[in-house]
C-alpha cells in the first residue's frame, strides 16, 4: 500500500502497508528464514528488504522521490513490462523490524514494538500494559554484529561470530527498539 508523505505532494510516496501474501513479504520472509546462513559482513539484510516507511526514489530507473502518488501510480500503471524495479530510501539510522511472515518496518531507536506491530497489522494480545503480566511476550532475534556508529566508530561486539544470532525476550507494551542494529526478527504467536 502507497500513500503520499504529508499533505505536499512534493514530498513523494511512501509505502504504508505490506500485504502478508504479497510479494515484497514473500521476498521477506525468505530473507529472513535463511537469516542464519547470510554473511553479515558482505551485506546488511535490512539491504535485502522492503519496509513499511520506505520512501519510493524511483520506478524502473524514472526518479518520482518529488512527484505525486497519482503520478507514481501512473508510472506503475504506465511501466512497458511486467517486472518493476523500485529503489528505496530509508531514513537514516533505521533497524528493520520483522514480524514473522515478511511484514518488515523501518524503526526509529525508541519505538515502542507494540506501536510497530500495530503498523504492520500484526496482533498482539494485550492485558496489563506494564509487563508484568507477560501476554505480549515474543522472543526478538538480533544479530551479534551491530552497525557502525554515525561518527563512523566501530560498536564493539562480544567475541562471537558476525553469523550469530542472538535471542531475547521483549514484551510488546514496554519493549523498545535498541540503537545500532541494522534488523530485528521478532517471532511472535506459536514461533517460539
Amino acid at each position: 500500500t502507497l500513500e503520499e508523505m504529508d499533505s505536499d505532494p512534493s514530498c513523494g510516496v511512501v509505502i504504508v502497508g505490506i500485504s502478508p501474501e504479497g510479494n515484497a513479504a514473500k521476498s521477506n520472509a525468505n530473507v529472513f528464514s535463511n537469516i542464519k546462513s547470510l554473511d553479515n559482513n558482505d551485506s546488511t539484510v535490512g539491504d535485502k528488504c522492503i519496509c513499511i516507511r520506505d520512501k519510493i526514489i524511483s520506478i524502473n530507473g524514472n526518479a518520482c522521490h518529488d512527484q505525486s502518488f497519482d503520478n507514481v501510480v501512473d508510472l506503475i500503471s504506465n511501466a512497458d513490462t511486467n517486472t518493476i524495479t523500485l529503489e528505496i530510501g530509508r531514513l537514516q539510522g533505521s533497524t528493520v523490524v520483522n514480524y514473522g511472515d515478511g511484514l518488515c518496518i523501518s524503526a526509529k531507536p525508541g519505538e515502542n514494538y507494540g506501536f510497530l506491530a500495530s503498523k504492520c497489522n500484526v496482533d498482539i494480545n494485550y492485558e496489563c500494559r506494564s509487563g508484568a503480566c507477560q501476554t505480549c511476550m515474543a522472543i526478538l532475534e538480533f544479530p551479534n554484529k551491530r552497525k557502525e556508529k554515525s561518527d563512523g566508530g566501530n560498536v564493539e561486539d562480544d567475541g562471537r561470530g558476525s553469523n550469530d544470532i542472538h535471542r531475547r525476550t521483549i514484551f510488546h507494551c514496554i519493549g523498545k527498539v535498541p540503537r545500532n542494529y541494522d534488523w530485528l526478527h521478532v517471532l511472535t504467536g506459536n514461533g517460539y
